[in-house]
């Protein structure tokens, strides 16, 4: 039978060992630092350290996230030191985003897979056999990749396919993100996200959470999952309570040992029967947490607007009954669930903000009429919907299932006391035999030791993970065993055992011994990126002879290509192509591609600006001798990346003097969510509680959108290699822009 993972959250230690108690093969979990959820009450080194002992005798995995930027400090300085530990103690895998910390891990602790995390932004196979080199082992697709392109990644790369199946969704492009950082300094690339894409926004065509997509559930999936090949079912969720985890890595590994073992028949019986064990389960999951009920993920939906749920942020809970009658402080509604003493009841207005919220006293079942106080001024009225948000049954009923699985693990002692020898204790399990000798036996004054008393003194392993699944002694009559004694040699032949249970690793030297190789170096120039003819126009006429004019081909329709070849004849040139490759979009592309791409070819592009891994693919097929310049999403924070990049040939990024910040890049559609589709709303501004003004670009023929600061960003520091990246400016704003700037 194939061999599926299931992959838990753990966002404290309590939640990874629940996770893994319930059903879970593995975990990610991260600690104090370098972790994309800064804010988990994540666990500290010692403790991984013990968790890692834990998890590997019961042939159970954990994964560490370092998936944030990093600075070359931070890599030598601090993440060496903490990690170091947990690698010799056998971690199984670190998570990674950036691509120095991808060349600094496989340097230094080279025995340790390393997988790369959603938030590279990986939509192929292909994509991912480029970083095969630097260790990675396993990747995690964009989170907005089809089974389809999932199934066309199983066949371009045998690297381990690692997928979300449940959870919340990032509205923009995992790690393309940097709205939270541009509205109050708090970068998702820092594990510091705060969700700005939950916030209620304000458009011309209405106000909403438009960009708050919903928790997905692919629970009914598990067939098209697994006949994809994938090989971990990733469940999203280290910020959740740890009930989430656990109870989700017990249905995921339910259903999907149920598939594995009883086929897809049967299977598809369960799907088809909404009483079904089944159906009963998914609704469970939606009661423990779901925004606005569940999507299929980009997986399986095919309408994007599916995706969304408007009307409110946060857990939706489950419709619990509808308003009877109202007034004097007191409200009545039947339950249509069965309800429960603490479960917490929300009475909620049509727009989905909340009218009132209160706990429940005591046990209501369905059908029945519940009475609850509330206070003075709410807005209560008959026919109101009540939702509950908290099913404290169902917690309990988790945290039960939890307590009662014993998943101690056993060891066989044999203890052995002869008057005149060191007392000894053998300790064995898991291939592992210690031996460990106490002080020397003496004859008893008074009452000898038995067999059977040294036995009961021994038998207490309370207070650890173990029990003895066998325990015999070897009493030679006439001892004196001091019940101190006998304690002491237990702890320490279970310490010495535990030590050699599981192998360790040895890390390489230190990193401050490593010497720095140089890095290319560019001649300064300055670059100048444009989105429409209009403004190539402009800027040829008013910037210097050697300045650099990039076209992106993500804005400038394919029609105008050959045109914008003509008018840089004889003046230097830069490419870039949409900065999402993949789907629908990608075929486009390459269509237009095929019929006006040789405006470029034959040597005039003297540059490409490398957007995404997939750019580093074409580039190396259309361009070979072209140079290679990162795009600014291309992160270089430390100079590992730097050094990664190097390799293939990839400069640093140009220094954006001027431009605003592309602070998102979606799959989802504000255009579709509004209904605007095929009103020609190229742009669609919008507006945050707070004031933060953004205008979303849709690149309608590639099937994505960009979100955009409203006003441009500037850098008023002299440095070389300066680039003005273009968006939707006038004409005199390019010549206004290019005589400050001195291009």
């Amino acid at each position: 039978m194939r061999e599926i993972e299931i992959l838990a959250p753990a966002g404290s230690i309590e939640g990874l060992y629940g996770a893994l108690r319930m059903g879970a093969d593995a975990v990610y979990v991260g600690t104090k630092q370098f972790g994309a959820r800064a804010f988990a009450d994540n666990p500290s080194v010692e403790e991984l350290t013990e968790a890692l002992l834990y998890a590997h005798l019961r042939k159970k995995k954990i994964y560490l996230t370092v998936n944030t930027l990093l600075t070359d400090r931070e890599l030598e300085e601090e993440l060496y030191p903490m990690l170091l530990p947990l690698y010799e103690a056998g971690l199984d895998a670190c998570i990674v985003q950036d691509m120095g910390v991808l060349k600094f891990l496989h340097q230094y602790f080279p025995d340790m897979d390393l997988h790369a995390s959603t938030q590279m932004t990986l939509f192929s196979g292909e994509e991912a056999e480029l970083l095969r080199p630097y260790g990675v082992t396993r990747y995690v697709p964009a989170r907005e990749l089809t089974i389809e392109e999932i199934r066309e990644a199983r066949r371009q790369t045998d690297l381990e396919i690692e997928v979300f199946v449940h959870g919340a969704l990032c509205y923009c492009y995992s790690g393309q993100c940097l709205m939270s950082q541009v509205i109050g300094g708090r970068s998702g690339n820092r594990g510091m996200c705060a969700q700005p894409c939950r916030l209620k926004l304000r458009t011309p065509y209405g106000e909403g959470y438009f960009l708050s997509t919903k928790d997905t559930c692919t629970l009914m999936h598990i067939p098209e999952l697994a006949d994809a090949g994938i090989d971990s079912f990733k469940i999203e969720g280290r910020m959740k309570r740890k009930e989430y985890g656990m109870f989700l890595a017990h249905l995921y590994r339910k259903y999907t040992d149920t598939y594995l073992r009883r086929g897809r028949e049967y299977f598809t019986e369960l799907r088809e029967d909404k009483e079904s064990e089944l159906w009963r389960d998914y609704r469970r999951s939606m009661d423990l947490y779901n925004r606005g009920g569940f999507s299929d993920s980009y997986l399986f939906e095919r309408h994007k607007d599916v995706m969304i749920y408007p009307e409110k942020n946060g857990h939706f809970g489950v419709k619990a009954g509808e308003v009877l009658r109202a007034g004097r402080g007191k409200a009545e509604f039947t339950a249509i669930e069965q309800l429960h003493y603490q479960d917490i009841l929300e009475f909620r207005e049509e727009d989905g903000t909340q009218a009132y919220e209160y706990t429940l006293g005591d046990d209501a079942a369905a059908g029945t009429s519940v009475s609850a106080n509330v206070m003075k001024g709410s807005h209560i009225y008959p026919g109101q919907a009540v939702y509950r948000t908290r099913n404290q049954a169902l917690l309990d009923k988790i945290q039960g299932e939890h307590d009662k699985i014993d998943d101690s693990f056993g060891l066989r002692g044999r203890f052995l006391a002869r008057k005149g020898e060191p007392a000894e204790l053998t300790v064995s399990g898991n291939g592992v035999e210690v031996t460990v000798r106490g002080d020397v036996v003496q004859e008893a004054a008074r009452r000898p030791v038995s067999s059977g008393e040294a036995v009961d003194r021994l038998d207490t392993l309370g207070g650890t993970s173990y029990r003895w699944e066998e325990l015999e002694a070897e009493v030679e009559s006439g001892c004196f065993l001091p019940m101190g004694g006998l304690k002491e040699l237990r702890r320490r032949g279970v310490a010495e055992w535990e030590k050699r249970a599981v192998p360790r690793r040895k890390a390489v030297d230190v990193p401050a011994a490593r010497k720095k190789s140089a890095l290319p170096v560019r001649d300064p120039v300055d670059m100048i990126s444009v989105a429409e003819l209009s403004q190539l126009r402009t800027a040829l006429k008013y910037a210097g002879r050697d300045t650099i004019f990039h076209l992106k081909l993500e804005d400038i329709p394919s029609g105008d290509w050959e045109e914008a070849a003509g008018l840089l004849a004889g003046r230097r040139m830069a490419l870039s192509f949409p900065r999402i490759l993949r789907g629908k979009g990608k075929r486009v592309f390459e269509q237009e591609w095929e019929q006006y791409g040789g405006a470029f070819m034959g040597g005039q592009t003297e540059m490409i600006v490398v957007n995404s891994y997939a750019m580093v693919l074409y580039a190396g097929s259309f361009f070979p001798d072209a140079k290679l310049t990162a795009d600014t999403n291309l992160y270089q924070e430390n100079r590992w990346a730097a050094e990664a990049y190097a390799g293939w040939g990839i400069q640093p990024p140009f220094v954006t003097v001027y431009g605003r910040v592309p602070v998102m890049v979606t799959e989802g559609c504000l255009a579709k969510t509004l209904s605007l589709c095929g009103r020609g709303e190229n742009q669609i501004p919008f507006t945050t509680p707070k004031g933060d003004k953004f205008v979303v670009v849709n690149h309608c023929k590639y099937c994505y959108n960009t979100i955009y600061t409203e006003q441009p960003a500037v850098c008023v520091a002299d440095v070389p290699c300066r680039r003005m990246n273009l968006t939707w400016e006038r004409e005199d704003e390019v010549r206004k822009g290019i005589g400050q700037w001195n291009f």
